[in-house]
């Protein structure tokens, strides 16, 4: 059974639909329609199960329930659901709808909101969740999926360089391990375990991880997402496309994964696919993400364009040093070398966090090859997370044939493929 992604099907939220309109879009047979109304301390709730193809109703119940039971009423209705659809839950399933309905309210509702700031991104949204996810813990400790809340923003944090990702990862790894204790079977936590597999360059674990969270839940589209970037990095481009199809069939109108797909295709050297893509995305979604843009520009010698994107990514989220290393490398191989020096000395004042591979950029723009090389020398020694595209980033094409970087790709376990 194929059950679409929550960013798909709440498009829908708030909305009155057709279901054949939503069987098109969503490629589904069934729906479930509901609405909930509060009176006081009071919950109603209508739920109905919908057949696509004629609009005919195939299941429909109310409850009456105490606000306080909110966190029960969903894995009711699913378990209704399941029987109605002749699905035989196992043991493992039946209990793990029962262990969902045991849970502090407060603490619920907390993990709710930090659901909700972590799938809007951006740096602020997701400082807010993970103060969420921590008041989540503290009044519940063994709420596993909080944990694993926990973990997916600290690795968001040293994932986009906006701390220092040795202290950061360290943070996610406690949380990641502490989710696995309590609920090995939880997916998002498997998920979580990835990025530290990764910052570890242990790439065969990461890869059992994702399997792991894949096999656990196989409609879960972000984590077919995840699985994708990583084939990506290891240079699998046509298993990496493969699995953004799968995700983007279980989230088919979830704008990311288009765009994911796009920098699949970046990563495989298909630049003008890739380019077009993005912009076919954007036009559906207007893109915040500026940078994937002008990395595409970039890679296609489009520097004035990749330029103008940096400069736009800069310009919303501010003065992030791993924007203003690549705004100073295209600078560079536009020929604008004073711009770029500008830029060097600028992140040589600054207190923040400065990724060694991504300065490393700004000198293979202004082909400075050993010096470029030394700065991954320092990101290696500083096991930086930037190296984990060491194999496929189009920054470093030019240094592809020196046996120092190769060794380098090496040294981070990573193999070219085929």
């Amino acid at each position: 059974m194929k059950v679409i992604a929550r960013s798909s099907s709440f498009k829908y939220k708030g909305r009155e639909v057709d279901p054949r309109e939503v069987t098109r879009a969503l490629g589904v047979q069934a729906l479930v329609m509901g609405r909930i109304a509060q009176r006081g301390d009071d919950l109603q709730v209508r739920v109905e199960l919908v057949d696509t193809r004629d609009g005919t109703q195939l299941w429909g119940e109310q409850y009456s329930r105490k606000a306080t039971d909110i966190q029960a009423i969903p894995y009711e209705i699913a378990r209704r659901i399941s029987e109605n659809l002749r699905l035989r839950l196992g043991d493992a399933q039946e209990q793990l709808l029962l262990s969902h309905t045991k849970r502090d309210s407060q603490a619920y509702q907390f993990y709710l909101n930090g659901l909700f700031y972590r799938r809007k991104g951006g740096l602020e949204n997701v400082k807010k969740a993970l103060d969420y996810y921590n008041r989540t813990v503290a009044l519940d400790p063994n709420f596993a999926p909080a944990w694993a809340g926990v973990a997916d923003a600290h690795e968001y944090f040293a994932g986009n360089s906006f701390l220092d990702p040795k202290e950061e990862l360290t943070k996610a790894k406690i949380a990641a391990q502490k989710a696995l204790e309590l609920d090995d079977g939880l997916p998002e936590a498997h998920l979580a375990l990835t990025r530290i597999k990764e910052a570890e360059w242990d790439w065969a674990g990461a890869e059992r991880e994702y399997k792991r969270a894949i096999e656990l839940s196989p409609n879960l589209a972000d984590g077919h997402g995840r699985y994708a970037n990583y084939l990506s990095l290891m240079g699998r481009h046509t298993e990496a496309l493969e699995e953004i199809k799968r995700a983007q069939e279980l989230d088919p109108l979830h704008i990311g994964l288009r765009r994911a797909e796009a920098w699949a295709l970046h990563l495989a050297r298909h630049y003008d696919e890739a380019i077009e893509k993005f912009q076919q995305a954007t036009q559906i979604e207007p893109d915040a993400n500026f940078l994937a843009l002008g990395f595409m520009y970039e890679a296609k010698g489009m520097y004035e364009q990749a330029i103008h994107q940096y400069q736009k990514a800069i310009t919303i989220n501010g003065e992030a040093t791993g924007p203003l290393c690549y705004l100073a490398s295209a600078l560079a191989q536009a020929g604008k070398r004073s711009e770029t020096q500008a830029i060097l000395e600028k992140l040589s004042r600054t207190k923040e966090y400065v990724s060694p591979a991504e300065l490393a950029t700004v000198y293979t723009g202004l082909g400075d090859k050993e010096r470029a090389l030394q700065m991954l020398e320092k990101a290696y020694a500083a096991r930086d997370l930037q190296m984990n595209t060491l194999l496929v980033a189009t920054q470093f094409d030019s240094l592809r044939s020196d046996p120092r970087f190769q060794q380098l790709v090496q040294r981070v376990g990573l193999t070219p493929s085929g």
